[in-house]
Parts: structure tokens; sequence; C-alpha cells
């Protein structure tokens, strides 16, 4: 895949998760992830970043879960324990990290719909490799109201291996990530 990254010309990204396996709730998330993260790294303005990340979200009806997406993000940012692997937008490979935030988010969407309180803290054992305690405590709420804002949409990020909790929408049904990678910036940062 030619993306004008040399990374991934000269030595691709190795592991099987890779962002073409991933369902499309998870490709519109991580690609969120990776945007916000190339703004960080290429200083671009944040009005840059958001009308980016507004325009694929857009595609997805899910333009309410950017607010709590750059708060997650910023706390990331600020909180993360030691550095955190996120690859460029178009990178064809999915880090660990980059899975670790999915899944975070995935669990917070499956106590929504399970309607049920994180009594073993699965959320801090599952953070704690990247965030500080403090950190995790501070993450959890905009990781909630983003996965609340992503099943408004209809976007459902079920766990590895299980199946969706069925809300009554159409699971991911308006969403086409496919649609939303022509919006990403085109000086595609090196974030390896």
């Amino acid at each position: 895949m030619d993306d004008g990254c040399e990374t991934h010309l000269n030595n691709p990204h190795e592991g099987e998760d890779s962002f073409a396996a991933l369902d499309n709730g998870r490709k519109l998330l991580l690609w969120g992830i990776r945007v916000w993260v190339a703004g960080l790294r290429q200083n671009w303005p944040p009005v840059q970043t958001r009308e980016t990340l507004m325009e694929g979200f857009a595609l997805a009806y899910a333009l309410d879960a950017i607010d709590p997406l750059e708060g997650m993000m910023s706390i990331l940012a600020g909180g993360s324990s030691r550095q955190v692997a996120v690859n460029c937008p178009r990178c064809p490979g999915v880090t660990e990290d980059e899975q670790l935030l999915l899944d975070l988010v995935s669990l917070c969407q499956q106590r929504r719909l399970r309607r049920h309180m994180d009594r073993e803290d699965t959320f801090g054992r599952l953070a704690k490799p990247i965030l500080t305690p403090a950190a995790i405590r501070l993450f959890e709420l905009p990781a909630l109201l983003l996965a609340d804002c992503l099943l408004r949409a209809g976007i459902q990020l079920p766990p590895k291996g299980t199946e969706i909790i069925r809300t009554g929408r159409a699971a991911s049904g308006r969403l086409d990530a496919g649609n939303i990678l022509p919006f990403i910036h085109p000086a595609s940062p090196h974030l390896h």
C-alpha cells in the first residue's frame, strides 16, 4: 500500500491484526484515533484535526462522538505511563496499543448494553499497561461517552470472538469506513 509512508514500503507491520480485518465500527474509531494523533504529532491547528474528524464521522452519522474521542485522546496524551504505539492513518497494520484502545471502548459499550457495573474493574486492568492510575479514572468517562455516542449512531464494537448484542438498530449499518479514507490529511505522518 503506497500511502507515502516509507515504513510501510520498506518494513510492513507484522502481526495477524490488520486494519482491513476490522469491522467497520472499529475501522472508524481507529481512523479517528490515528487522525487525532497525526494532528498532534504534525502540529496541525486543532481546527484542521477537528474538521478532518468531522468529515469522517459525519459519514457514519456520529458527529457527537468527536468530543468524547478528543477528551479520551487528550487524557491518553497527558496520562500515558509509556509511549503508546499509534500508526499513521493509512497504515494497514494494527498495533497492540491501538487494539487495546478499541477494546476499552468496546468494553464500555458491552457494559452499557448489559447494564452492569464493572465490579471486577476489567477496564482498569485492561488500561493499566498504557495509563497511570489517575489517568485510568479520568479516561473512563470519555470512553463511556464515546461508546454511548457510537451506539446511538448504530455503531457497535463487539469484543473479538463474541457476538454483537442487538439493540434494535442496524449494527454499523450506515457506516462504510472505506469512504472515510479519502478524508485523511494528505501528509500522512510517521507515528511509529
